[in-house]
């Protein structure tokens, strides 16, 4: 029986940063091999496919961000707002709300833009980086990045557990996370979607973001397609973990007793004996062999060794 190639992700302008999704479950996604991705988990209405809906709204956006190049220059958000609501709108976001106060928790401010249901959506100027500190998204003197925002603000709320914050050029998927000092996200290059028309790039965008991948607005944040991808996700990881130390242990045991054995190998058993190679040091040794030949077997399977 032939092997199926495992999926990888082939999608140069997304990027996922830290344990939010793993390449091989986005890839899922992106092929529609997860669940709750039938036609009427997306909502879409009877007699249309998930694959025509995706191509119209590749052509809506594309139109939006035709309108939005030419004001990439102008300062402010607004221009920004104009174009990220209306791409949103192409993903299932049609009830998005411009708040005029920011939201308060506790002695805490968070000055996010807009919200749909529980959803944050935070907006920043083009020029206005995602990572960069910014006085107007900063609490009490201290400035802020658009990301540390939404992220502060989703480690702070209980009612929000996924959000999303975008400049226009690019747009990033954040979810509550307690450690600050390793981010995680999924990140798609807007300007390199748009410019390269990379199609297959937006598609699997549009299945991981769409609307209805967050859940009710009336319903537990938690109870969503994104957190069940999240947590199937990191079961497999797991059972993918435990199997490689159950292989890696395998693999040590006959290596390392298969080169004793080997009757041209009296020099690495002389070596042992008298002490010039410690025990340790030969674990060490073969561990490290191990490791190399699961390598060139992982980039063999994936088809990165060599050109087709």
């Amino acid at each position: 029986m032939t092997r199926r190639p495992l999926p990888t992700l082939a999608y140069d302008a997304i990027t996922i940063e830290g344990s939010l999704f793993n390449a091989e479950w986005l890839a899922k996604v992106a092929h529609l091999e997860a669940p709750r991705q039938q036609p009427h988990d997306y909502a879409i209405p009877d007699g249309l496919n998930l694959r025509d809906e995706i191509a119209r709204a590749w052509r809506m956006a594309q139109a939006q961000w035709l309108k939005f190049q030419p004001t990439l220059a102008t300062p402010g958000p607004a221009a920004a707002e104009r174009f990220v609501t209306a791409l949103l709108e192409t993903v299932g976001f049609d009830a998005l709300e411009k708040r005029a106060e920011p939201i308060v928790l506790g002695e805490r401010s968070f000055p996010i833009s807009h919200t749909q249901g529980h959803v944050p959506v935070l907006i920043a100027a083009p020029n206005e980086g995602l990572d960069d500190g910014h006085a107007r998204f900063g609490e009490a003197g201290r400035r802020r990045s658009p990301f540390g925002l939404l992220q502060e603000y989703l480690n702070a709320a209980d009612a929000a557990l996924w959000g999303l914050v975008s400049n226009g050029l690019k747009l990033r998927l954040v979810r509550d996370n307690a450690s600050l000092t390793r981010p995680a996200w999924l990140e798609a290059d807007l300007e390199r979607i748009f410019t390269e028309e990379r199609f297959a790039d937006f598609s699997a965008l549009w299945l991981t973001l769409h609307a209805s991948r967050f859940g009710c607005p009336d319903a537990d944040p938690a109870d969503c397609a994104l957190e069940a991808w999240r947590q199937a996700g990191q079961q497999a990881g797991i059972r993918a973990r435990d199997e490689l130390r159950r292989g890696v242990e395998r693999a040590l045991t006959e290596l390392g007793q298969g080169f004793l054995a080997e009757p041209a190998n009296a020099d690495l058993r002389a070596a042992l004996i008298e002490g010039r190679l410690t025990p340790a040091a030969y674990f060490q040794q073969l561990l490290r062999l191990v490791y190399r030949l699961i390598f060139l077997l992982t980039v063999e399977e994936r088809g990165l060794l060599h050109p087709p």
